[in-house]
């Protein structure tokens, strides 16, 4: 949902919102003319398609494959004054440096959806122990950017859950080994590094030392709570702006 003086990239997540409510895809237009029905070559009827040698990781917003990963890319290292900007954040970020943080960041830069915006109190939010400002973007930091419509997103899958997810009822595992239990405390019965999966809201406990989740394959059991992140925890939203890039939202929920 855009809300009134809100920067560009709200525009572009109730684009795709409204892309996840129902409404399909116009067909990608084909590179030749499709041949006319009589000159189509019929298939060997046993024909079979070839199996891929591709990793099974998506980068899509489709639920093709119930086994995707989302392993964290870096979509935003080419565009031009990135790293720059990537430099300067992770070394404002290291350093607890206020003042380096909002010189990167938009004079009305959004930092919740209740009307909290701008430079000054971003500063306040930043001095305030309490806020746990600074922890969230060193939370950040490793997990990827990621491209749409012109702006950058951090962490990369923000901008890349499948649009069968209910991102309420859904947790990123992190890492590579992270696995899939059979209790907690149990032993290992499968790999959930970097999938995401389905837990129950209602009965999350954060201090719990391990969730029951279900994977996206049906498949069921638990994961050290520590080790699954929000898919709506915090994001950090960069815009291109005179020749550099801005902060323009540092905000969590939806």
């Amino acid at each position: 949902m855009r809300e009134q003086g809100g920067p560009a990239w709200i525009a572009l997540a109730g684009a795709l919102a409204l892309a996840a409510c129902g409404s399909e895809p116009a067909p990608a237009p084909s590179a030749t003319p499709a041949a006319p029905p009589s000159e189509l070559p019929d298939a060997p009827p046993s024909a079979e398609p070839e199996p891929s040698s591709a990793p099974v990781i998506s980068t899509s917003k489709t639920a093709s494959a119930v086994s995707a990963t989302y392993a964290p890319q870096d979509e935003c290292a080419d565009k031009p004054g990135w790293p720059t900007f990537r430099k300067a954040l992770g070394s404002a970020i290291k350093g607890r440096d206020v003042e380096g943080m909002a010189a990167l960041a938009s004079a009305d830069v959004t930092l919740d959806y209740g009307g909290g915006s701008g430079i000054a109190e971003l500063k306040k939010r930043l001095t305030d122990p309490a806020s746990g400002l600074w922890k969230e973007l060193d939370a950040i930091l490793p997990l990827g950017c990621a491209v749409e419509g012109g702006l950058a997103a951090m962490p990369w899958v923000f901008w890349n859950v499948p649009d069968d997810i209910d991102s309420y009822s859904a947790m990123l595992v992190l890492g590579d080994d992270t696995p899939l239990l059979a209790k907690p405390g149990g032993k290992a019965v499968g790999a959930a590094g970097w999938q995401i999966v389905g837990i129950d809201p209602l009965d999350f406990a954060p201090k719990a030392p391990a969730t029951r989740v279900t994977l996206r394959d049906g498949g069921k059991g638990y994961v050290e709570t520590e080790r699954l992140r929000s898919l709506l925890d915090y994001r950090l939203i960069a815009e291109p702006k005179g020749g550099t890039w801005q902060i323009t939202a540092f905000i969590a929920g939806d």
